[in-house]
C-alpha cells in the first residue's frame, strides 16, 4: 500500500509569496496617495477657514489686515525657523493674527510637512500683500492643479513645482 505524503510543493509556496507581494505593494502605493491627499485637503480646509475670515473682516472694517503672515499660529512653523516659505522672512504675524483674531475662532494649521527632502518647497499657505494687491499663496504635493477656495487663481502665477503645484490666489 502505498502512502500519500500531505503538504504544499515549493511552487505552490512561491506562487502564493508572489500574489501576497503584488496586494502589499498595490497597498502600500493606495495608502501613500491617501495621505497625500489628506495632507492637501489639510492645507486647503485650512486656507478656505483663512479666506472666509479674511473676507469677514474686509467686510466689517473696508479694509485687509495690514501684515503679511502664514497662515496658523505661531508654532504652526517650528521646524522652519517659524517660516512658512523656505528662504523668505514670511512668518507668522502676531499683527495679523491680532486683527483677525475677532473674525476666526481658531487658527487653522494647513499641513506643514515637507514635499520632498531634495526640494525647499513645504506645504502651508500665507497672506501677501504686494502694492495695492492681496495673494493668498499655497503650496500643494503631487498635483497638477489647484483647489477652488473660494478666490479666483493669480493668472499666469500659478506654476508646477518638483513634486508639487504653488497656486497663487489675488483676493481683492
Amino acid at each position: 500500500m502505498t502512502r500519500m505524503k500531505h503538504g504544499f510543493t515549493i511552487v505552490e509556496l512561491l506562487i502564493v509569496i508572489v500574489v501576497i507581494a503584488i496586494l502589499a505593494s498595490i497597498s502600500v502605493v493606495a495608502y501613500n496617495g491617501i495621505q497625500t491627499r489628506a495632507k492637501n485637503t489639510k492645507t486647503t480646509t485650512a486656507t478656505t477657514a483663512w479666506v472666509k475670515a479674511l473676507k469677514l473682516y474686509n467686510a466689517d472694517t473696508g479694509s485687509w489686515p495690514t501684515a503679511n503672515s502664514c497662515f496658523g499660529n505661531t508654532s504652526t512653523y517650528q521646524g522652519n525657523s517659524g517660516q512658512c516659505w523656505p528662504g523668505s522672512t514670511w512668518v507668522v504675524s502676531s499683527t495679523f493674527l491680532n486683527q483677525m483674531q475677532p473674525y476666526i475662532s481658531n487658527t487653522p494649521e494647513p499641513d506643514t510637512t515637507e514635499i520632498s527632502p531634495s526640494s525647499p518647497s513645504k506645504r502651508g499657505a500665507f497672506y501677501h500683500i504686494s502694492g495695492a494687491d492681496r495673494f493668498i499663496w499655497m503650496m500643494q504635493a503631487n498635483t497638477t492643479t489647484c483647489p477652488d477656495i473660494g478666490i479666483p487663481l493669480q493668472p499666469g502665477n500659478t506654476t508646477q513645482e518638483e513634486l508639487g503645484r504653488r497656486c497663487v490666489y489675488k483676493i481683492n
